[in-house]
């Protein structure tokens, strides 16, 4: 994330203007657990914000204030800290809390706020796999590559195994990623997606056929609509949401943020 990217949010609710404070900060200021590395790429919003979608993106609906979203069931292991909203339907099963810990957030289980999240979250899905635009074919491993705003799209897997992934927003923090997959995507151990120059990961999505598989310690940002299943391993750190269709989502001593769309001066 470009630390020198001055982000501002203004919020008119009334003739008196308040503003609210922006700031990026590390993955320490979100866990109480210090042995979090402190070169994460987490952007934060404190209070506020204005829902600012950037054009070009996939609208989220009501699914938008979710950090984790579910089908079946939603299990977790160890000291998890979630930050935004956890909901499944419609299923109802969500075990592991605590020791898993929900912040700024509230916790659906089969409810009808659950069930609208859901159906937003078909909608996003079917939007992000019918994107519209000049698509960029890949396949296979991301790593090592450093790619600009656009459509990608594989008609098979994509993954992180030999290295780290690059998003450059070319100083432009409304850029937006739309990555396609027909069938899973997987970061292996340690691996890494890197924003670069104003690249925002509320504005990544990744639109994935069958499973998701985030490997332990890997750090990964974006919006993961996935259709099955979607696992987290051990220490593995997700800035943005994990949203599966009709599958479960598995949890092992994970941070995951949900980044907020606000405007930027």
């Amino acid at each position: 994330m470009n630390r020198s990217l001055s982000l501002l949010v203004a919020l008119c609710l009334s003739s008196s203007c308040n503003s609210t404070k922006n700031h990026e900060a590390t993955k320490a200021d979100a866990s109480p657990d210090s042995s979090i590395p402190a070169d994460s790429h987490f952007v934060f919003t404190d209070g506020l914000s204005v829902d600012a979608r950037p054009p070009g993106d996939v609208d989220l609906g009501t699914a938008g204030t979710f950090a984790i979203l579910a089908g079946s069931e939603i299990t977790n292991t160890g000291p998890t800290v979630i930050t935004g909203d956890v909901g499944i339907s419609p299923g109802s099963a969500i075990t592991g809390f605590p020791p898993g810990v929900v912040m700024d957030g509230t916790v659906h289980s089969a409810d009808a706020i659950a069930a609208q999240a859901k159906a937003d979250l078909n909608t996003a899905y079917n939007n992000a796999a019918t994107h519209s635009g000049s698509p960029v074919v890949t396949t296979g491993d991301l790593a090592g590559l450093t790619l600009t705003p656009g459509l990608y799209v594989s008609d098979t897997s994509l993954e992180l195994s030999a290295g780290d992934l690059t998003l450059d927003g070319e100083g432009d923090p409304s850029s937006v990623w739309v990555f396609q997959m027909a069938t899973t995507f997987i970061a292996f151990s340690g691996r890494k997606v890197v924003l670069i120059n104003g690249a925002r990961d509320t504005n990544v999505f990744w639109q994935v056929g069958s499973s998701t598989v985030i490997g332990t310690y890997a750090e990964v940002a974006g919006n993961f609509l996935t259709q099955t299943s979607i696992s987290a391993q051990t220490g593995a750190l997700i800035s943005g949401r994990l949203l599966t269709q009709t599958g479960a989502v598995t949890l092992d001593t994970n941070n995951v943020v949900r980044t907020i769309p606000v405007i930027i001066f």
